[in-house]
Order: C-alpha cells, then structure tokens, then sequence
C-alpha cells in the first residue's frame, strides 16, 4: 500500500519586517502600562483611602479634643456656681449685681485661659419648657446678651439635656449668635436638681481652620506620596518597557532569520533568566540553521529539511509513488577529463552541476545525487506535487540554455580551450525525462544512509538520455511525461516514434522538444 503523497506550498511563509509589532498594540494593551496602570492605580486608590481616613481621624480627634475641654471647662465652672445665690437673684432682674461680676471675672479668666473659647454664659430655667434666661453671658468679640434676656431652647435638645448632666454638642448649631460648637454642665442645688447650665461657646470658624490645616496637611502628604509613586511607577515601567521592547525585537529579528541575533540583557532578575535561555535557543537555531545548510549541500535541501522535520525518525520512510525522474550527463566528458587538469576539472565541474542544481530546486525538484558529471534527480519527491512532470521538463528546457551560457562564459574565461583544442567546440548534455512510479525513501545501514529512488522509471530515464546520441538530440521525454503535459508544452514537443530501450521488452515512445 502507497503512502499519501504530502503536499505543501512553493516555498516558506514570508514575515513582513517592516512592520514594527509594538506599533499593533494599543497603549491599553501594552504590558508596561498596565502593569504601571494597575500597581499605580492601587496604590494611589489607598492614598487615597489612606488621606480619607487620616482626615476624618484628624477632624475627629481634634473634635473629640475640642469636645472634651469645652466639658472641663464648663463642669469646673458650673461647680464653681452657688445655687444659693442664683436662687436670691429675680429671673428678670436686668440690673447686674456684685455676684454678676464676680461671675463674669471667672468666666473671662477661664476664657483667657482656653483661647479656643469665644464665649460663657449661665441660663437658668423658667416655668416654660425650653425658655431660658440669661444670668452671665460673656463674649470675648461680639454682642452681649444683657441679664434676664430669653432665650428660646426649644429647638437645641442637646442644651436642654445639659440641665441633667454634662453635655456638648456634635456638630456646630446655628442660633441668633452665630454658628458655634457647645458644651454645658448643670448648676444644682442642695436636692441636686439642675436650676441652671454655664455654657461654653467656640465658634465653628474655628473648626473650619482646624479643618482647613488638616486638609491641607493631608493633601501634601498625599501629594508628597504621589509624587514618589509616580516616581517610582516611572522607573518600573522602564525597567520592565525596555527588556520587553528588547525581547520583542530579538524575537522579530530571529522570526525573520537573523539568527546571530542575542539579547544579552545583564539582569539578576526574570529578564535575566530569559535573556540567557533566549540566546541559548538563538544560539542552538543558528547550529540547527547551519547544519541544515551545510547537510543541504552534501543531499537535497528538500530531504535535508525531511530529516530535521521529523527528528523521531531515523530517516524518511519508504513510499511508492508517482514521480518524474530526471537524468543528465555531459558528452565527450572523457575527452575533457583527458585534456583538462585536475583542479580546473573540479571548478568546472562544480560551475556546471552548481548551476543545475539552482535550476533544479528552482523546479521544485530534488537532486539525487551527483554522478561525476551525470546528474540524478527527481520531482515529486520527497515533497509531491501534482505537476512534476512539466516541472521536469521545463527544468530540462532551462538546464539546456543555462549550458548554453556556461558556454560563453568559459569561452571568455578561457577554459574552454582546454576542450576546444581536441574538436570540442562547446559542452552539450543530453537530457532523459520519464514518469513512472518508483519506492521514494532511504537506503543504506545505520552507519551511512542516502535518499534515493529505486524503480523502472530511474531506468528508463537514464537509457533516454544515452538514446539521444543516436537521435542526435539533446533532451527525450517519454510518452509518459508528455501525456502529463499542459496544452502549451505538448505543442513544443516532437513526436520521434518508439524505440526499444536496454533492459526493457516494452518499447517506449520519445519526444524531443520542436
């Protein structure tokens, strides 16, 4: 049973070098970014979070702070207050007494004391709820309230509670004397029942200032922080941007075929550690590329590329299969060895068969081997392709002028003296082209092995080339190949009948090209 021919395309994928792949990737997209975009984005979110929670601890603390003095402040002078004389003094009396002044002497003296304080003030208790009146009221800058003035407190439920105990207020309240934070302690009497308060006053623009600093403070050092992270988010990113930008170039230019190409990044890091394992595989694709080529030389590029495909393999397997077999050999090559040195035999020789070979690869052909002069090759092998046959014809074609032009070329170089002076008047080779079906794979032992192709149709081939001495023509196709041939290459071939070849009962019909 024959294998599957395989198939591929004319030659290798082309990679356009010319488009930089950094320029594809938006900046979204781009590694460094994101990486900078996420460890900045997370840090600044708890900055942030950070500044938030240091300026509402900072305003309450320095709240809580304000909160609890103004409570010293006004249960020690509610203490200091005598219910007794309070209660020999009318609600309503306007007129200020000697225990008026005496109390706004020790209210002005705490006052100066604390100079967060703007005001203090004694109300006392009427028979209405939430009415109060003025005993003392004290103010360091602003209007006074006079003795026995009313005050309405129906609506400062946290003023009222401090008739019971200390109490001071959460948030500034906003009265007829402006907007102010509050504490207050009860005056009692002997039974203990609170007759009166002392309040303590700051004004809330004082806590807006105290905000404002706080804020101001939490911003520089949320600014001081930003800076050195955006610092540092700069020198991430560019210690990350450049090994990447490096990396991707090396890889471009190895994808490209450049294989001298290294990354050589000097780092004690992950892009260290890939930079040697890079240019370790660089390294290993240049041996791999230079082996390939260099075995390229000794066999066929197309086996040598066979061979190093498919590694697992001791060589190519052996397969029937169709191909067409091409065989050359140069006339009079015995006179030539005769008359022309060595060494200028050698050069000659490799001009010629180095030449066949580019057209035979150019054909999509595999050279076999080279025969001292002769030539073996064939087409559809390893590699198939459904049109060897008229690839091995017009490779035939093109092998006879580029001969032609050999021709002048050592008629200008000289050498073709050496065959000249024996009758030679230029080299000719004569050219067998036939179709048929051979076993395509290696041959040989485990110490030395060779592609080659074994069958009838390698027969045929080389008595095709030896009949065209007797046809006096210099390439013969069998009527094989010339059934395989397109239209326009049918019609440049000539009928020259049915010979009867060496080896073989079967005659087989020629033709030579008009």
């Amino acid at each position: 049973m024959s294998a599957t021919p395989l198939q591929i395309p004319d030659g290798p994928p082309k990679i356009n070098a010319a488009v930089d792949p950094l320029l594809r990737l938006r900046a979204w997209q781009r590694f460094h970014l994101r990486l900078t975009g996420l460890y900045g984005g997370t840090v600044l979110l708890s900055l942030v979070l950070i500044a938030t929670i240091f300026y509402f601890y900072s305003v309450n603390s320095e709240l809580s702070h304000l909160q609890r003095r103004l409570l010293t402040t006004v249960t020690g002078l509610a203490a200091s207050v005598s219910a007794e004389r309070l209660a020999e003094i009318a609600l309503d009396a306007h007129e200020a007494t000697a225990y008026h002044n005496e109390l706004r002497t020790r209210f002005a003296a705490a006052a100066q004391i604390d100079s967060d304080i703007q005001s203090i003030y004694l109300l006392r208790l009427t028979g209405q709820p939430g009415h109060l009146r003025f005993f003392i009221d004290f103010v360091k800058d602003g209007a006074l309230a006079t003795p026995g003035d009313e005050y309405d407190a129906t609506a400062l439920p946290v003023l009222q509670s401090g008739f019971d105990a200390p109490a001071v207020e959460n948030e500034p309240f906003r009265d007829e004397f402006g907007l102010t934070l509050s504490g207050y302690a009860p005056v009692r009497d002997a039974s203990g029942k609170g007759i009166a308060l002392v309040g303590a006053d700051v004004q809330a623009s004082r806590i807006e200032v105290m905000k404002h600093d706080v804020l101001w403070v939490t911003l520089a050092v949320f600014g001081i922080a930003a800076v050195l992270l955006g610092l540092i988010s700069l020198a991430v990113a560019r210690s990350v941007r450049e090994p990447l930008t490096r990396i991707i170039d090396a890889t471009a230019a190895v994808a490209r075929g450049e294989l001298t190409t290294r990354l050589s990044l000097n780092r004690r890091d992950e892009f260290g550690l890939m930079s040697r394992h890079f240019d370790k595989m660089a390294e290993g694709l240049q041996d791999r590329e230079f082996i390939r080529a260099t075995f390229g030389r000794y066999v066929s590029e197309d086996v040598a590329r066979e061979l190093l495909e498919h590694r697992d393999a001791a060589a190519p397997g052996a397969e029937e299969r169709e191909v067409t077999i091409l065989f050359s050999d140069l006339s009079s090559y015995s006179t030539i060895c005769e008359h022309l040195p060595p060494v200028q035999l050698l050069d000659m020789l490799n001009q010629y068969l180095g030449a066949m070979n580019v057209l035979v690869d150019a054909h999509h052909g595999c050279v076999i081997e080279f025969l001292g002069d002769a030539i073996l090759a064939v087409f559809g092998a390893p590699y198939y392709r459904e049109d060897h046959p008229q690839q091995a014809l017009r490779c035939a074609l093109a092998m006879r002028d580029r001969l032609v032009a050999l021709n002048g070329e050592w008629q200008t170089s000289g050498l073709a003296q050496c065959w000249m002076q024996s009758g030679i008047a230029q080299l000719k080779a004569r050219i067998g082209v036939h179709t048929g079906r051979v076993v395509a794979g290696s041959l040989g032992g485990e110490t030395r092995m060779k592609y080659a192709v074994i069958g009838d149709a390698v027969n045929v081939a080389s008595r095709l080339e030896t009949l065209n001495k007797e046809l006096g023509t210099d390439v013969l196709i069998s009527a094989e190949v010339y059934r395989r041939l397109p239209a326009e290459l049918a019609r440049a071939m000539r009928g020259c009948g049915e010979f009867r070849v060496k080896g073989r009962e079967q005659e087989v019909g020629v033709y030579a090209p008009v």
